[in-house]
């Protein structure tokens, strides 16, 4: 292992929801089939945590942004912002959570919708020897298995406290602006625990000087101090407070 090389991840995520005229356009075109279909969904909101880690496990932060329909009026309007900013990392690797099957499939049919280029990360690779710039956490977790893990059972299987967990198979109604902040508060929320849950995996694949309660007591604090208004910004510092108890209990009992 090349101890001395920095892992540079940018960790997104977007919030989609059902496009009434596409919906009823392809119920027309498959009048049996009784599901609703990716190819119906757009996006609502997009979100990006930059966190960089170093060979000898030291974390460093950079960017959180997010954008919605809220702010942005349009999907087109989204995307294309987050596709902005992820060219200006295009040396970065792009971190999702399920985005294969899902934020990448609805990213990949706004842009061919809208004439739009994709980052670098979710275009096709052209040659074998191209470095992939785009990482689906759950695929690699996946690997060659049939199971598939919700990002919240992971989460909360390495101690992410419920109270983070419980609203993420929630539906966010989008009325209001206190709605519209709620649904981009959890878009943004998805990257932070994405970003916890790379660090534990980091550290099961022997990533040196990496310690999993330092880490994400960091991190829990690089995203709070950009978004300090955030709605679980109380239940994100209770998480980084219990986490330093157990750093401070583990000093006494050395």
């Amino acid at each position: 292992m090349d101890t001395q090389r920095t892992l540079t991840y940018t960790f997104v995520d977007t919030e989609s929801s059902w496009d009434r005229d596409l919906f009823a356009g392809n119920r027309m075109i498959h009048s049996r089939y009784e599901h609703n279909r990716i190819g119906s969904r757009i996006i609502n909101a997009a979100a990006l945590f930059d966190v960089d880690i170093a060979g000898d496990g030291t974390v460093a932060f950079g960017a959180v942004k997010s954008w919605s329909q809220s702010t942005h009026r349009t999907d087109l309007a989204v995307t294309k912002a987050l596709f902005d900013n992820l060219a200006e990392r295009a040396d970065r690797v792009v971190v999702t959570w399920g985005g294969v099957p899902a934020d990448q499939q609805i990213l990949t049919l706004t842009a061919m919708e809208y004439g739009l280029v994709l980052p670098q990360h979710f275009q096709e690779r052209t040659s074998a020897t191209r470095h992939r710039m785009h990482l689906d956490l759950s695929l690699a977790m996946k690997s060659g298995g049939k199971t598939w893990h919700h990002l919240s059972e992971v989460a909360h299987r390495i101690g992410v406290p419920l109270a983070l967990l419980r609203d993420k198979a929630r539906f966010f109604p989008t009325r209001s602006p206190a709605e519209w902040r709620l649904l981009t508060g959890h878009c943004e929320l998805d990257t932070v625990v994405t970003a916890i849950v790379m660090i534990a995996w980091r550290i099961a694949q022997g990533a040196p000087g990496l310690r999993f309660e330092p880490a994400v007591i960091a991190t829990i604090g690089a995203f709070l101090r950009q978004r300090p208004d955030h709605p679980l910004a109380n239940e994100l510092k209770a998480y980084s407070a219990d986490l330093e108890h157990l750093i401070g209990e583990d000093r006494q009992a050395a």
